[in-house]
């Protein structure tokens, strides 16, 4: 693996991913594979908001992926698996291996609302988290060795912040963990929403 892979993993490991997922909903075996570095996709980024809990202790590259914690746990219960099931699916294999990432890396909590009234309060998280951004970008733009980024966002609230603070153009998906439309709705709107940011990207 590239120098720069290696510095991404040692400076985000723990707060990014790779839209790859096994059967189980982890990754850590694709990463053993040979191929692995032929699967990723540095250049499209899927950005979150941030993480529900404190990652820190856990293995590199576990965000939006499936751990094991609780003996009754289990990865087809995961929100995240409605947006690896669409991924997974041919007809969005462009997306396939892209790097998932949040944009606020500092704050840990499963309630976005206080999330943003945290944000609210204090402004230097978002400058914070700001800088953290444009390092790991600029990572990733040296594997890939483009300046050019896709982001694609999960949910408003992080494309609202994404336009603060991104000069990339910014796209936006339903969140995976959204309820209204059901586990089938919410998957089928993902696919409009990629299927409309793919006829965008044709014309661009």
């Amino acid at each position: 693996m590239n120098e720069y892979f290696l510095q991404l993993r040692n400076e985000f490991g723990k707060y990014g991913s790779w839209a790859l997922w096994d059967e189980d909903g982890g990754i850590e075996n694709i990463i053993k594979e040979k191929k692995f570095i032929s699967l990723i996709k540095p250049n499209i980024i899927l950005m979150g908001l941030n993480a529900s809990r404190d990652l820190r202790e856990d293995v590199d590259w576990v965000n939006f992926h499936f751990l094991k914690t609780k003996k009754k746990s289990s990865w087809r219960r995961e929100h995240c698996r409605k947006l690896a099931d669409v991924l997974s699916e041919p007809e969005f294999s462009d997306f396939s291996g892209s790097y998932m990432t949040d944009v606020i890396k500092t704050n840990y909590d499963s309630s976005s609302g206080k999330l943003m009234k945290a944000i609210k309060k204090d402004q230097s998280i978002i400058a914070t988290n700001e800088e953290l951004l444009k390092r790991e970008m600029k990572l990733l733009s040296r594997i890939s060795g483009s300046d050019k980024f896709i982001i694609i966002c999960n949910g408003k609230q992080t494309f609202d912040i994404l336009n603060q603070v991104s000069k990339h153009e910014v796209y936006k998906i339903w969140h995976y963990s959204a309820y209204q439309l059901g586990w089938e709705g919410v998957k089928e709107q993902i696919r409009q929403d990629l299927r409309e940011i793919m006829k965008r990207l044709q014309n661009t």
